[in-house]
């Protein structure tokens, strides 16, 4: 009877925890390759997109879509544009970076920018939808748009001339001081003013509850990191919509995140936002 005994290329029989090690490994090659150059996991904190995106939202974020491609065979791989009017960006707080901030992009390089009364113009036109939420009483929550001219959107806070919008200040731009706060006087007037090149305005779809461009000045491109393109989860921190999420700061916050969605999974998900597309 021939030996039917099989021998291995010497080499081959690696062993177990070699083949282990191996299989980490690539899945962490994998990984590192999906958030540098694909998507990445962001979680909405606050109301300032609200009700577009919620408080505890989390969102996978397409990262390559507004990159610049060095290779023809990137444009290809990748479907990469420009950033246009109405898109839900994520870019880093100009002021500090280590930050990652959502909002809407409502105008581009070159574009003449207004707020009278709350409504916003851009190149002298209305713009408003579904998407532009106002509080006209706090205990309702916002309210969506359109809002047309005319429209009852809330008492307006200020009228506050535009000469005293301090990011228009040469100066200032010049000493990348954006992010340095303005009080909420420009909420609800501003302009008109032009988005100078390389620069975006961003505005949250939650106007009367945004800290955005009208505070802190204009986005730059280049600190641009993508947009959200699916809610892959929704909690409700607190139990409800108005809880704002917690700040991460080290292990105990991470562990009390972990006990809140553990001990409540069930109840405070929002399963109608599941898989939804932010738009």
């Amino acid at each position: 009877m021939a030996d039917e005994t099989r021998h291995l290329p010497s080499g081959a029989a690696k062993g177990t925890i070699r083949d282990n090690l191996e299989v980490a490994c690539f899945a962490v090659l994998l990984i590192v390759f999906f958030k540098t150059f694909v998507g990445q996991q962001f979680t909405i904190p606050s109301a300032s997109m609200r009700n577009t995106m919620m408080i505890g939202d989390h969102l996978l974020a397409n990262k390559f879509i507004f990159a610049t491609p060095q290779w023809d065979w990137e444009a290809k791989l990748f479907p990469m544009r420009k950033v246009d009017r109405g898109d839900i960006i994520v870019f880093r707080y100009p002021m500090n970076r280590d930050m990652d901030y959502v909002k809407r992009c409502v105008a581009l390089p070159g574009d003449r920018v207004e707020v009278r009364s709350k409504h916003l113009y851009v190149n002298g036109k209305l713009v408003t939808g579904e998407f532009e939420h106002h509080i006209l009483n706090g205990e309702d929550g916002p309210v969506r748009g359109p809002w047309p001219e005319g429209a009852a959107m809330g008492p307006v806070e200020s009228d506050r001339p535009i000469g005293l919008w301090p990011f228009l200040d040469p100066e200032i731009a010049k000493a990348d001081l954006q992010g340095h706060e303005t009080t909420n006087g420009f909420r609800d007037n501003l302009g008109p003013i032009t988005v100078p090149e390389g620069c975006v305005f961003g505005m949250g779809d939650n106007r009367d509850n945004s800290a955005d461009s009208r505070y802190w000045g204009f986005v730059p491109i280049e600190q641009l990191r993508g947009r959200p393109f699916m809610v892959w989860w929704s909690f409700r921190e607190g139990g409800n919509d108005d809880t704002g999420a917690r700040d991460v700061k080290g292990p105990t916050d991470v562990a009390k995140n972990f006990a809140d969605g553990a001990q409540h999974f069930f109840q405070w998900s929002r399963w109608e936002r599941t898989g939804t597309i932010p738009r």
